[in-house]
Formats: C-alpha cells, structure tokens, sequence
C-alpha cells in the first residue's frame, strides 16, 4: 500500500481506539448520573459502590497514561509489578487514593482523567500509537499499546454493564 493510504488506515484505526474509549466511559458516566443519590454509596460490585467505581476509573486513567508511556520507551508497563488475583490490591489502592467528596468533584476528577488520557493520546502519531511494544521482562510475551487500550475499553464496557444492571434492580 502507498505510505498515504497506511497513514490514512492508521489514523482511521486510532481515532476507532480512541472513540471507543471514549463511548465506553460515557456509558458509564450516563448510567451513574441516573442513579439516586441515595445509591451512590451502596455496594453494588462486591464491596464496590459508585464511588468506588468512579475512583477505580480515574486510577486507571493516570495508570494507562503511564503505561502508554512505558510500553512507548520500549519498557513493559510498570503497573504489572502488582498484579495479584482480578488486580484486586492494586484497584483497592486506587480507590483509595482517588476517592474523593463531594460525588460532583468525584465526577468532575473522572471527567478530567478521561480528557487527561484522551488528550495525551491524540498527541501520540497514529502509527507509533498503534504499534508500540513492550516484552514482558525474562518473558516471551509482548503488550502493545493498542491492546492495552482496547482491554480498557472492554472492561469500561463491563462497567458499565454492572452499573445498568445496578440501576435495573431498584426500578420496581
């Protein structure tokens, strides 16, 4: 294919990426802003509340910036030096350093975060976005940006899923 025509895919496949992303969050954003303030500090995803969930978000967002930005050097992101069983530990830690009051700020942070990461990935060439690599270290195996991103997307998507079903169980 002409250079033009792969530049042209590449930046079509990217700006699909980042739409996604994109969509995903406002699902969940949409379904949050629906429920009754009264729900919002009711566990509802084990002992999980909105809150929470909205924290675990914005967490990610300043971790997948940074592992964009690893994965980018050549470097497998360092966020996999704390995996432990559904990253349980690691998204606890998150909740708790980006949990906040009132829930509007907690919204306006999940907001920005959102905008912070999208706003960095646009910046990012197309191409280099989309075929960055890192090795896992001592390890075959290899994470690309654009599958990290797309596992994101995937599980927002979940999320919001959980949220709907949430909201679903309190309409009588």
């Amino acid at each position: 294919l002409p250079a033009s025509t792969r530049k042209e895919r590449s930046e079509a496949q990217k700006l699909a990426l980042l739409a996604g992303l994109s969509a995903a969050r406002r699902e969940i954003l949409d379904a949050v802003q629906s429920l009754p303030p009264t729900q919002r500090d009711t566990p509802f995803l084990g002992a999980w509340s909105v809150k929470d969930l909205l924290a675990h978000l914005a967490g990610w967002d300043a971790t997948n910036r940074q592992a964009v930005q690893d994965i980018l050097a050549g470097r497998y992101p360092s966020f996999f030096q704390y995996y432990d069983s559904d990253w349980q530990s690691y998204n606890a830690g998150l909740v708790r350093q980006h949990k906040i009051e009132p829930f509007e700020a907690l919204l306006a942070a999940v907001e920005s975060s959102h905008r912070d990461l999208i706003g960095y990935l646009e910046a990012i060439p197309a191409g280099r976005l989309l075929t960055a690599k890192a090795a896992r270290p001592g390890g075959r195996r290899t994470l690309t940006a654009r599958s990290l991103l797309a596992a994101e997307a995937r599980d927002e998507r979940a999320h919001a899923g959980q949220v709907t079903a949430f909201l679903q169980t309190l309409t009588p």
